[in-house]
């Protein structure tokens, strides 16, 4: 009986972490996937307005929609697990999700930490429309115009 029981605590010391990671991947895999969906009609689109606008101008909706790609891409870090603890995390959801998981844990400062990630979220999306707005805006003006 004494050995079962150091079996059963030995396992749970080492479950969790894999159980851990395990479910930041299928998080990550979710992320890159509903990316995947929604670029892959805008990646046609761009393409169709560069072969439209071909004799106008360089090729640039397509190669803006690479560059948002890449960096989401960077930002997902789907695989950064694979490297290890030793190695830093590179992508910003890494960081998210440890904060999500920070509030998850401590219920006492859980409410103070979702309210402030909630404001951090409304802000990066607020730049990210702001960027946005602005990139289409410097490109649609009078000397892209018909």
């Amino acid at each position: 009986m004494q050995y079962r029981s150091i079996m059963d605590d030995t396992t749970r010391r080492t479950a969790t972490p894999l159980i851990r990671v395990v479910a930041l991947l299928q998080i990550k895999l979710l992320l890159s996937a509903g990316r995947d969906l929604v670029l892959a009609p805008v990646a046609l689109a761009a393409a169709a307005l560069d072969l439209v606008s071909l004799k106008k101008q360089e090729p640039q909706y397509f190669r803006a929609v690479l560059r948002f790609g890449q960096q989401t891409d960077e930002w997902i870090d789907t695989w950064s697990h694979g490297r290890g603890d030793a190695a830093p995390p590179r992508g910003s959801v890494d960081a998210l999700l440890a904060s999500v998981e920070d509030v998850v844990r401590d219920p006492q400062s859980g409410a103070h930490r979702a309210r402030v990630l909630k404001r951090w979220a409304e802000r990066q999306m607020s730049r990210a429309r702001q960027q946005t707005a602005t990139q289409l805006s410097t490109r649609s003006g009078p000397e892209h115009r018909g």
